[in-house]
């Protein structure tokens, strides 16, 4: 017994030492990027002051400068810290090319990469490559960006007008995290010229923004319409429309529904216990998420660096929360931060009804138990064409041959009785059932 115990502990120092190893690793080499970003656009701002380019860049944040508003630069250099990092302009090191019309970014391997309180940034990707396939929209730019596209949010509004809202068919999908909404995805999509924007961070950025306070409810609405428009613009190759948005952000359905009124709204949830224990079995295949975890678990980590479970649990649920449930993120470990995610996300959905938007819910589990019948279900909601339903399956038998989509654990065993008391505190506090209770939100889709 004494063998075993001690065994145990040497593996559990050797795995902590390996996780501290990859994080030292990633956050020098993260630390090295950042320093020499700053070094760069420090040069950068006294060579294009020299040369007449902050000019240009300043009169066109003035209006002075439409037709030479929209700024194209070279990528030097690119760097996340983590893939799951939302879009930011800092992610790319560049380097000043020619000042474009605006109408450049309506190119199609131009697309709108994130927003900030001053300007919205694209990226051109080679003409050859198919931007929106291929896993998130945010990982794709981000991989395959050639150029980065800057434009004052003047000229970016003016450009938006004139693309006007989409010409085709538009679906918005929201989610709860591991819910399986990339198989859904990839399912909706296999419908011929059915274009997928997946989880286009555009969209997460003007939450952030909203969530921090730093627009004006009339200057949000009026940046997120643009945002949508210049996301969903014309292309002849595209004849539906399909935004995936990321589970942070499902309070935005709302805003975007005064929008879009004409749109599809879809909220595809997963039982609770099932999406906890998938989203704390992902975060271990990460060398920053484990580190975060670690710290997140520990007491004495936790009150070394207390703004770690605040800056969590702000990324997961901040924008979604209900200042009512009064929940405290000091006090959360990682399953209450990701139990939070998910009930914030599920009780934003279930008050969209009260609200007059006809957003329908799908729930995984009710899915995979019939994966023709939803898929004929779901065809037929979103008046897509029948004949592509035998393809939409098949991407389901794609899927799981491939690999399981979500891993499996759905007994309440798999959690420490801590962490189940934890996750029932704050499921209560949104008026939610207990962990693995079966949730049916109002506008539930039946397939049976």
């Amino acid at each position: 017994m004494d063998q075993r115990s001690e065994t145990n502990h040497l593996e559990n120092i050797s795995v902590a030492m390996n996780v501290a190893r990859d994080w030292v690793l990633l956050a020098m080499s993260f630390m090295l990027y950042v320093l020499t970003r700053w070094m760069v656009v420090t040069l950068q701002k006294f060579t294009w002051a020299v040369w007449g380019i902050e000019r240009v860049r300043r009169d066109a944040r003035r209006g002075l400068q439409f037709k030479q508003s929209a700024h194209v630069q070279e990528v030097l250099w690119r760097r996340k810290l983590n893939s799951y990092a939302v879009a930011d302009v800092a992610d790319f090191i560049t380097k000043h090319r020619e000042f474009k019309h605006p109408s450049y970014v309506l190119r199609p391997n131009v697309s709108l990469y994130c927003v900030t309180r001053n300007e919205a940034v694209f990226v051109e990707t080679p003409e050859g490559e198919d931007v929106y396939s291929g896993g998130p929209l945010y990982l794709r730019q981000f991989a395959l960006a050639q150029r980065v596209i800057t434009m004052p949010l003047a000229s970016f509004h003016k450009t938006a007008s004139d693309v006007g809202p989409p010409r085709v068919p538009f679906t918005w999908l929201s989610c709860t995290s591991r819910s399986g909404s990339s198989l859904l995805a990839h399912v909706l999509g296999s419908a011929r010229n059915m274009r997928v924007l997946h989880e286009p961070d555009a969209l997460t950025c003007l939450g952030r923004l909203l969530r921090d306070k730093a627009l004006a409810s009339g200057e949000y609405s009026q940046l997120l319409a643009s945002a949508v428009m210049l996301l969903c613009k014309p292309d002849d190759r595209c004849g539906a429309l399909l935004l995936k948005a990321r589970p942070c952000i499902t309070r935005m359905v709302e805003d975007v529904y005064t929008a879009i009124p004409r749109a599809r709204y879809l909220f595809l949830y997963r039982n609770s216990l099932k999406s906890l224990n998938s989203c704390l079995a992902v975060a271990a295949g990460d060398p920053a998420t484990r580190a975060m975890r670690m710290v997140l678990d520990s007491k004495v980590l936790s009150t070394i660096f207390p703004c770690g479970r605040k800056w969590l649990y702000a990324a997961e649920a901040g924008i979604n929360e209900k200042p009512s449930a009064a929940i405290r993120p000091n006090t959360l470990t990682a399953s209450g931060i990701a139990t939070a995610a998910w009930a914030a996300g599920v009780a934003r959905a279930a008050e969209f009804r009260d609200k007059g938007i006809p957003l329908r819910a799908l729930l995984y589990e009710d899915i995979m138990r019939n994966p023709r019948a939803a898929c004929e279900q779901l065809f037929k909601l979103l008046e897509l064409r029948p004949e592509h339903v035998p393809d939409a399956v098949q991407v389901f038998r794609q899927d799981f041959n491939r690999s399981p989509p979500l891993p499996q654990m759905d007994t309440r065993r798999a959690l420490p009785h801590e962490a189940r008391q934890e996750a029932d505190f704050v499921l209560k506090k949104y008026g939610l059932p207990k962990l693995g209770e079966r949730v049916e939100l109002p506008g539930l889709v039946k397939f049976d």
